[in-house]
C-alpha cells in the first residue's frame, strides 16, 4: 500500500522520521512513575497532526510495508542484511540467525535487550561448533559480523513458508509466542539443539540465536523503487533499506546533514528503542534529548519556514503527518501533549 506524502508544494522535499519506542512506552511509564518527557520541540512538531493507519508495526516490518510489502508475508531482511554484510548476493535460502542471550523466569523465557557482542575469537569457535551440528541438516552458520549471523541452507525453504518476529520486536519479551511459525516442531526442536550446544560453554554471552527475516533468493517479493528516496541515519537497519530498495544512503547524525533537495527522506532513528525495551527511564530521555537537538528542533525550523514536510511514525501501526501552522491562524494548541500523542 502506498501512504501519500503531505507536501505544501509539488517539489517540497518530504522528511519522514522512522523512530521505534518514541511513544510504545510512555503510558505505562505516565501511570507507574509519573514519567514526562521533555522534548518541546518534537511536542510543536507534532503539534498539528492528521494520523494515518499502518497495517503493520514494528521497525523493519513498517519499513518494507512503507515500501509495498505484503504485511502478512514475511520480511526478506536476512536476503539483503547479507548483501550488506558480504558484498555479494545469497546463493542459498537463509534466516538472520543473531547471537542473543536468554533469561528463564517462573513461567516464562524473557530475551535480554543488551545484545552480546563476541570477540573474533569466541565468534569463530562458536561457529565451529554450531556447524559441526547443523552440517547433519545441510545448514551453515556464517557471519562477518559479531552481531549479525546467518543460517545458510535448501533446509531453510521447506514445504511449509516460514513466519518469523524481527529480532527488535523480541527484545525485552518473553519469547515462546514470538518463535518461529511454519514446520515449527523442526525449528523448535534445532533452537533447543543449539541453546544445549552453547550452554556447554563456560560463561556464555551467547546461550541463543535468534531465527528471523527468511529469505529465499530465487523468488524475492518486489519492493517499490523510487530514484527520489534517501534512507538516512546510522543503522544498519537504514543501509539495508536502501540496498533492499535501490536506493541513496546518506549517513547523517544530525538533521544539518540532509541536502533538502525534491525528494523523499526517511530518516531511521533508533536510539530511543533498547532503553525502550529496558525500561531505562534515564537512558531514554538522555537519548530523546539528544535527538531534540540533532533533529527535531532543526526540523521544526525548517518545516516552518516551509523547507520541508515532515511525517513521524513509532513503528506503533500509525503514521503522523505533521502539518505546517498557518499563517493567519492566531488560535490553536502550540504543541501537542504527550497523552495525545501516547
Amino acid at each position: 500500500m502506498n501512504h501519500p506524502v503531505v507536501s505544501m508544494l509539488p517539489n517540497t522535499p518530504h522528511v519522514q522520521f522512522v523512530i521505534p519506542g518514541l511513544w510504545q512506552p510512555l503510558a505505562l511509564w505516565r501511570k507507574d512513575f509519573n514519567f514526562r518527557p521533555v522534548a518541546p520541540s518534537l511536542l510543536r512538531l507534532c503539534a498539528d497532526h492528521r494520523p494515518a493507519p499502518l497495517a503493520a508495526q514494528g521497525l523493519e516490518n513498517t519499513l518494507f510495508h512503507l515500501k509495498g510489502h505484503t504485511v502478512t508475508t514475511e520480511i526478506p531482511f536476512a536476503y539483503h542484511r547479507y548483501r550488506l554484510d558480504f558484498g555479494v548476493p545469497p546463493a542459498l535460502p537463509l534466516l538472520c540467525a543473531d547471537p542473543v542471550f536468554l533469561k528463564s523466569g517462573l513461567d516464562s523465557v524473557v530475551m535480554q535487550p543488551a545484545l552480546p557482542l563476541l570477540p573474533a575469537d569466541e565468534l569463530a569457535t562458536l561457529l565451529a561448533l554450531l556447524n559441526h551440528h547443523l552440517a547433519e541438516d545441510g545448514l551453515q552458520l556464517v557471519a562477518k559480523h559479531p552481531q549479525r549471523w546467518y543460517l545458510m541452507g535448501e533446509r531453510v525453504q521447506g514445504d511449509v513458508p516460514l513466519q518469523t518476529v524481527p529480532l527488535s520486536q523480541a527484545l525485552g519479551q518473553s519469547i515462546f509466542p514470538l518463535l518461529p511459525q511454519g514446520d515449527k516442531r523442526y525449528w523448535h526442536r534445532l533452537l533447543n539443539e543449539i541453546q544445549m550446544l552453547l550452554h556447554t560453554r563456560e560463561n556464555p554471552a551467547v546461550n541463543a540465536l535468534w531465527l528471523w527475516g527468511a529469505a529465499y533468493p530465487a523468488s524475492l517479493p518486489a519492493l517499490q523503487m523510487d530514484e527520489q528516496q534517501t534512507f538516512v541515519g546510522e543503522s544498519v537497519t537504514a543501509q539495508v533499506m536502501a540496498l533492499a530498495t535501490a536506493v541513496r544512503y546518506q549517513a547523517a547524525t544530525q538533521f544539518a546533514d540532509v541536502p533538502l533537495t525534491t525528494g523523499h527522506y526517511t530518516v531511521v532513528l533508533e536510539e530511543l528503542h533498547p532503553c525502550s525495551v529496558a525500561d531505562d527511564l534515564q537512558g531514554w530521555q538522555q537519548a530523546l534529548a539528544q535527538l531534540e537537538t540533532a533533529w527535531f528542533a532543526p526540523a521544526l525550523r525548517a518545516m516552518q519556514s516551509g523547507q520541508c514536510s515532515i511525517s513521524v511514525t513509532a513503528c506503533d501501526g500509525r503514521l503522523l503527518h505533521c502539518q505546517r501552522p498557518s499563517p493567519w491562524k492566531f488560535w490553536g494548541t502550540p504543541s501537542a501533549t504527550w497523552e495525545q500523542l501516547s
